[in-house]
């Protein structure tokens, strides 16, 4: 077994979060295994938080070492800056994901899902011991303002430096716009966005109404783009994206993106890799960010080594989730660096615990309810039933 470091958010996944601190902490250091649990989102007597720093730089002359990440997209970011900046004695540590955040897109990416679930700690350890390790590519966004260009009173001159270095994807438009919108309206009424659906039906009323606005349907008017492609050529993509009519432009480093979609289609000639030294430059117009849930995809455009972009007006851009309004500017996309994660497999080899066992039986009594249910043409479980068979289930609580 290796040495596991936990580093939780517990500001993600509601009382996820403690939960998950409280019940790795009952396992972690006992039994034989190896490790330490740490709240990284803890506050520290000068009003900032712990962070994952301390605890990975105390075991970075450990040789087996594996991270377990829980918390969302930006948590897992968050560490793996610190990964890179730590000098490991043996080499760099893979990291799992425990997935607690809205959209989880890395996650699912390598396999540990959506959202969480009420699986037993010792088969998360399991599973992480098992897992395959695979390298991820990292990308670095540097900004120059310009000044001519369309200023906003509102909008910043350059990129916050944890956001200088994206896993998952660059975008602007309107999915940037949308995303910019939920995050302005989280911060003015914290209250009111504690649950992950109520978060997804934000952003699917903000799309809905952009269907009949359009309010970025002139985008490419201010912007251009030119990528560096396979064979070191470069091309201009400005006019087939205007031309198409383009809200959004999305440079996707993972398979996934918004809660699972997949913008680009494999039957454009070329696979997308997370390891692969590219970039896939997907344009996505009002419909199709709608339609994405529903298999949709987004128009591929090309696989690129980097990117320079220039706009001429304050455009909402999101790296990784992260949105921002952005004033006039150059940017260029430049490969960073690959560092490991943790893909799970989907079969791993038998693991006999007795309360993994429970857990296991649980689920299948509950999915062949439901099954039955369904065949009988019943929507809910009869009241007697359902009283008598209820179990709290992690992921049904608020985030």
């Amino acid at each position: 077994m290796p040495t596991f470091i936990v580093l939780v958010n517990t500001r993600s996944g509601g009382q996820e979060g403690s939960h998950l601190l409280s019940r790795f902490s009952q396992v972690i250091g006992t039994n034989g295994v190896n490790g330490e649990v740490v709240n990284i989102t803890e506050s520290t007597d000068t009003g900032g938080v712990v962070g994952p720093a301390p605890a990975l730089h105390k075991y970075s002359d450990a040789e087996d070492i594996r991270i377990i990440v829980c918390g969302g997209d930006g948590t897992v970011g968050w560490v793996l800056s610190e990964v890179e900046h730590i000098h490991w004695k043996y080499e760099s540590p893979p990291v799992a994901i425990i997935p607690m955040g809205t959209g989880n897109d890395l996650s699912r990416s390598f396999f540990w899902g959506g959202r969480y679930k009420d699986k037993p700690v010792k088969k998360v350890l399991h599973d992480v011991n098992e897992a395959d390790i695979e390298w991820l590519d990292r990308w670095q966004l540097t900004l120059k303002t310009i000044g001519d260009g369309e200023k906003h009173q509102r909008a910043i001159d350059s990129i916050p430096e944890q956001n200088s270095v994206f896993n998952n994807y660059f975008s602007l438009g309107i999915d940037a716009h949308i995303a910019l919108q939920f995050h302005n309206a989280r911060n003015a009424n914290q209250d009111k966005f504690t649950s992950r659906t109520r978060n997804l039906l934000f952003y699917g009323l903000e799309g809905g109404k952009d269907l009949l606005i359009q309010k970025w349907r002139h985008l490419m008017e201010d912007v251009v783009v030119k990528c560096t492609v396979r064979d070191n050529s470069e091309i201009d993509i400005t006019k087939r994206l205007k031309d198409y009519g383009a809200h959004s432009i999305l440079f996707l480093n993972i398979k996934n993106y918004s809660s699972g979609t997949r913008p680009w289609k494999q039957k454009s000639g070329f696979v997308a890799s997370q390891n692969d030294g590219l970039i896939e430059v997907i344009a996505l117009d009002n419909i199709d960010l709608a339609l994405l849930h529903l298999g949709g995809t987004g128009v591929c455009l090309c696989q690129a080594k980097s990117v320079q972009l220039i706009t001429r007006r304050a455009v909402p851009m999101q790296v990784d989730g992260e949105p921002m309004l952005v004033n006039p500017c150059n940017i260029n996309i430049n490969f960073h660096n690959k560092l490991k994660i943790l893909s799970r497999k989907k079969t791993t080899y038998p693991y006999h615990d007795p309360e993994v066992d429970e857990w296991a039986a649980r689920k299948i009594q509950s999915s062949f309810k439901q099954y039955k249910r369904q065949k009988t043409g019943l929507t809910s479980p009869p009241l007697l039933e359902s009283a008598q068979n209820k179990e709290p289930v992690l992921d049904e609580k608020p985030e």
